[in-house]
């Protein structure tokens, strides 16, 4: 059951402005020609989950799933 005292839009303003801070600081470590991705996600079941990266969202899906299928 959602929590009654969360307001979803300010928390998830406040998710999203942490992941550009800190994508900014990857990106300025980050070697050329290397690509990240940063996810963060509330625990339970009905949880968001958000990301950023410096790669296209195909190239970003693609390595994903071969990041996936080698865990499995």
């Amino acid at each position: 059951m959602p929590d009654p005292d969360h307001n979803f839009e300010v928390h998830h303003a406040g998710a999203q402005r942490a992941l550009r801070e800190l994508a900014g600081e990857i990106s300025a470590k980050v070697p050329p020609g290397f690509g990240f991705g940063l996810f963060i996600f509330e625990f339970g079941e009905d949880g968001a989950m958000f990301w950023i990266s410096n790669a296209q969202r195909p190239s970003m899906i693609k390595a994903l799933r071969e990041r996936i299928a080698k865990q499995q």
